[in-house]
Parts: C-alpha cells; sequence; structure tokens
C-alpha cells in the first residue's frame, strides 16, 4: 500500500481567530478528539438521527417506484453513527439524477455551519444539477488536521453504494483546511476503500482556497478533474493564492487553476480573509476578517458559485 502523501511542509496559512498557522500535519484517529468539546445545534455528538427518507438503494429503493420529490429542509439529516464523525448526510430523492455532493468545511465551522452551506448551495445549484445525495462534514479540530478525527471511511463505504451507472458526477468541495480531510478521503478511496474503481473517473472537485498535501498524481488521476481555486478583489488576492496557482499548475492536465473574481464582494483594502471567505459567501459578513456567518447566513448575500457554473460543461457536471 502507498503511503499517505506528506502534508508538510506547506504553505498553506488557515485561521482561527486572528492566529495564523503553517499547515502540516500525519497520522490518523477518525474518532472524536479527547480535547474537543462539542455543544449546541450540529454538535458532533456520534448520535444517529436517521430518517425513514434517508436511503443509498438508488431511485425509489427497493420498491424500484420514484419518491414524490420533498422539500430538502424537510428532510432530517442522518448525523454521527454510521454517517461518521463530524459527518451529516441526507438522501433528496432528487428525480433528476443521481449524483452526490461532498461538501468540506474550512476549521472552525460547525457540522450545522457546514449542512447550512450545503443546504443553499443545493437550492441554488445541486438540485438542478441533479444531486440526489448529500454530505456536509465539519471543519478539522485543528488547523493542521493533525487528528484526523473525521469519518471519511464510513463516506467512503457509503459512497460506493451509491455511484453507479446513473451516476453523472460525485462533485467534491473543500474549502480552506477542510481540503486536507478532502484529500483523506481520496488517498482512501485510491488504496483502499474501492479496490473495483466504482468511483474512478467519476469525482469533480474544487479546492476553494485550501492546501495541495495530501495530493499526488496517482490520486489527481483518479478523480475526473480537480480545480483550485483562489480570489481577488482587484486589490487583494486570498491568503492561498499562490498556493492554489501553484498545485493548479501541477495539476494543470486535470484542470488546473481557477482565479474568482471577487471584486463585487465590498471587502476593505488588504482583507485577504475576507477574500478567502468569498469562495463561500459573495458577500462576506466582516469586510476585514473571515466568520463563520459566511456559511450558515446567505440572506442577500448569494452562496459562491461562480466557480462551479465556469467548468460545469468541462466538468460534466449535468443532471
Amino acid at each position: 500500500m502507498p503511503s499517505l502523501p506528506a502534508r508538510a511542509p506547506s504553505a498553506l496559512l488557515l485561521w482561527a481567530g486572528s492566529l495564523l498557522f503553517v499547515a502540516c500535519s500525519t497520522g490518523r484517529a477518525e474518532t472524536p478528539p479527547a480535547s474537543t468539546t462539542s455543544t449546541g445545534v450540529g454538535a458532533s455528538t456520534g448520535t444517529s438521527v436517521a430518517s425513514s427518507s434517508s436511503s443509498s438503494s438508488g431511485a425509489g429503493g427497493s420498491g424500484g417506484t420514484a419518491p414524490i420529490e420533498p422539500a430538502f429542509e424537510s428532510i432530517p439529516w442522518e448525523e454521527g453513527g454510521e454517517a461518521g464523525y463530524g459527518v451529516a448526510f441526507k438522501d433528496a430523492h432528487n428525480p433528476r439524477g443521481e449524483n452526490v455532493f461532498i461538501g468540506y468545511a474550512g476549521y472552525n465551522i460547525t457540522r450545522a455551519g457546514a449542512c447550512a452551506w450545503a443546504t443553499e448551495l443545493y437550492k441554488a445549484v445541486l438540485r438542478d444539477k441533479g444531486v440526489r445525495y448529500v454530505y456536509c462534514v465539519q471543519g478539522p479540530a485543528d488547523p493542521l488536521y493533525s487528528q484526523y478525527e473525521i469519518g471519511n471511511t464510513k463516506i467512503g463505504a457509503r459512497l460506493i453504494t451509491q455511484v453507479g451507472p446513473k451516476t453523472k458526477f460525485a462533485l467534491v468541495l473543500a474549502h480552506s483546511s477542510g481540503s486536507f480531510v478532502a484529500h483523506e478521503l481520496f488517498y482512501q478511496l485510491t488504496t483502499e476503500s474501492d479496490p473495483q474503481g466504482v468511483t474512478q473517473g467519476k469525482i469533480v472537485y474544487f479546492n476553494l482556497d485550501g492546501g495541495a498535501g495530501g495530493l499526488d498524481q496517482p490520486i489527481v488521476q483518479r478523480l475526473r478533474k480537480a480545480y483550485f481555486v483562489a480570489a481577488h478583489d482587484g486589490v487583494t488576492v486570498s491568503p492561498n493564492y499562490d498556493g492554489m496557482a501553484a498545485a493548479g499548475q501541477t495539476y494543470a492536465a486535470a484542470g488546473g487553476f481557477y482565479d474568482l473574481d471577487a471584486a463585487g464582494s465590498g471587502c476593505a483594502v488588504m482583507a485577504k480573509w475576507c477574500v478567502h471567505m468569498t469562495l463561500i459567501n459573495t458577500h462576506p459578513h466582516d469586510l476585514a476578517n473571515p466568520s463563520a456567518a459566511d456559511y450558515t447566513d446567505f440572506n442577500g448575500r448569494p452562496v459562491a458559485r461562480a466557480f462551479l457554473d465556469a467548468k460545469a460543461d468541462e466538468a460534466g457536471i449535468v443532471p
């Protein structure tokens, strides 16, 4: 079995309040970190909130009859437990397709925040693209993802039962340090979780101002497309702009670099962390610093999707 591609050293800068970190990590655990206390709505308690409408058996379930499409928000998220630590899942019963979405949030973002982002993306674009199976994943417990606590093995095990001939794509978006968590999933699928190659050539990946640690050519070649996205507002660039440009050059054949124009975001001059959040929310709440509200409040602040629209045809993101 190949060794996990090294994540250190990395030039990725991640945020925690007003502190910056240089990202590097090794090892894995996939259990709740002992130092993490999770409380409140969306906390990762490891409990399972299973819904009778959640299924991974294909359109119509075992009966073969397509279900009536319910309102997305009316379907409970399956959280923790069989979904995996830090993960929530729901079957939207979307009659338009059998496609998959996985959204990995950045450090300091709760599972509830990640799911609010996924919900907004579903309403804005994913529903019309035929996405049925939706996963949202909280940010890692530390910006280095050094504890490997997120339940990626359970995502992978479920994913290979959902991807099939009717699946046009499995879309993965990972913001900031959430990119490290996504790369762990790709590594697992490449080395152990998907020996039959069910997901090979199906995954379209957008790395949203994150890092490239944990990727290598065999992993990226297994994906259908890999895009490395940074943002600029005409004056200031996002903090991981250079790293995304470099990764885009390294993996140009897979998709390469995409430079998001965030000129209308309202970010203050030289507010790179505000620009960082334009990959999630087109009008960030804090015009100088990152804010977790950008994952949860999209009232008058449309969810970021320009990079998806730009690459949808090229990547085969179709119903």
